[in-house]
C-alpha cells in the first residue's frame, strides 16, 4: 500500500528483514511495540502487553500483528478500520501470500490450529471495539475470521 499512512509490525525478526527497505520506500510512519526494534531502527514506539481484549492505553498484543495493528488504529484514533489480508488459514501450505518468512524456514510458520486461537482472541477485541464505537469491517477475500462484519471490498470503496 503507497499510500498508506503507517505500517506496524511486531517481531524483531521481521522488523531486521525490512526496516531498512520500508524506510527506503515509505513516507509513513513505522509502528512497533518491540523497545529493542524502535530504537535499532529509529521507529514509533507504543507499549503493549499481553492481555487480552482492546488495550485502551496499550496495545494489547492477541499473539500476532493483525491483532496489534487494529489496536494500534484505535489507540491512534481511527474510529472506521477495514481489514486486509487476514485470511487466518494457509492457502497452498503457506501461511502468508508470498511464503514463510525466512525466520520461520524450520517450521513454515503458524499453522492452522495457532491461527483458529488467534480468531477466537479477535472475538473479544471485537467486542471491545464495538463498545467504543469503532466500526471494523473485514474484507479479506478467502478469511476465517468472522468476529467482525465481512464486506466485499468493492462495496466500501
Amino acid at each position: 500500500m503507497p499510500s498508506a499512512d503507517c505500517i506496524y509490525g511486531c517481531d524483531d525478526h521481521w522488523w531486521d528483514l525490512y526496516a531498512n527497505d520500508l524506510k527506503s520506500k515509505f513516507a509513513c510512519d513505522l509502528w512497533t511495540q518491540s523497545e529493542r526494534s524502535a530504537k535499532k531502527y529509529d521507529l514509533r514506539h507504543w507499549a503493549g502487553e499481553s492481555r487480552p481484549g482492546l488495550g485502551k492505553s496499550k496495545i494489547h498484543f492477541g499473539s500476532n500483528s493483525g491483532y496489534q495493528a487494529i489496536n494500534l488504529a484505535y489507540l491512534l484514533g481511527a474510529k472506521r478500520i477495514v481489514l486486509l489480508g487476514y485470511d487466518m488459514h494457509r492457502h497452498d501450505d503457506k501461511a502468508h501470500f508470498f511464503g514463510s518468512h525466512p525466520y520461520h524456514k524450520n517450521n513454515g510458520g503458524p499453522d492452522n490450529s495457532l491461527m483458529q486461537d488467534w480468531c477466537e482472541k479477535f472475538k473479544q477485541l471485537s467486542y471491545d471495539l464495538k463498545q467504543e464505537g469503532v466500526e471494523v469491517i473485514n474484507a479479506t477475500r478467502k478469511t476465517v475470521l468472522t468476529a467482525f462484519d465481512l464486506q466485499d471490498l468493492d462495496s466500501i470503496c
